[in-house]
């Protein structure tokens, strides 16, 4: 009997369910940066050019918002997909998703306190002035998970 045989027979599905993790989070990683491209003015042509949104677009979206904002917090939670080596990757990741978690909005309020006290404005100013929209709870959560799964997938 080939002992060594039956050993790798026995990993087999374990090594397809981490390459499987890596190619998820690659995918997710593409539809991120997809989505964040799509903020570019050659999607406003795109788009308002008939006065409706195409259904390609619509698609395109679905599949982008798909992939992002679902399964990205699974593969975020599946830690029975994750080898030695993505667990690693997924502590460090972790690590720098929290640190810039907090140091982030400190560092937005900090900029723009020192923009106000230097231009004397009334108004913020044009990068500051993307924050002041009224934010209600349910928002401020939806941005927030927009925001951290896009974090955690660029991070990793």
């Amino acid at each position: 009997m080939n002992t060594d045989s039956n050993v790798r027979n026995l990993h087999r599905p374990n090594e397809r369910r981490y390459r499987l993790y890596f190619r998820l989070m690659d995918l997710c990683f593409i539809a991120g940066i997809l989505i964040l491209a799509s903020f570019l003015p050659i999607f406003d042509n795109l788009v308002s050019s008939g006065g409706s949104i195409p259904v390609w677009y619509r698609i395109y979206g679905a599949v982008l918002i798909f992939f992002t904002f679902f399964i990205t917090p699974i593969l975020i939670l599946a830690r029975f997909m994750r080898d030695e080596y993505a667990e690693q990757l997924f502590r460090r990741t972790t690590d720098v998703v929290v640190y810039a978690a907090i140091a982030m909005p400190l560092l937005v309020f900090w900029a723009a306190t020192l923009v106000y006290l230097v231009t004397r404005s009334d108004e913020a100013p044009y990068p500051f002035s993307l924050f002041m929209v009224e934010v209600t709870w349910w928002s401020a959560v939806s941005d927030l998970f927009k925001y951290f799964c896009l974090l955690f997938v660029f991070v990793f």
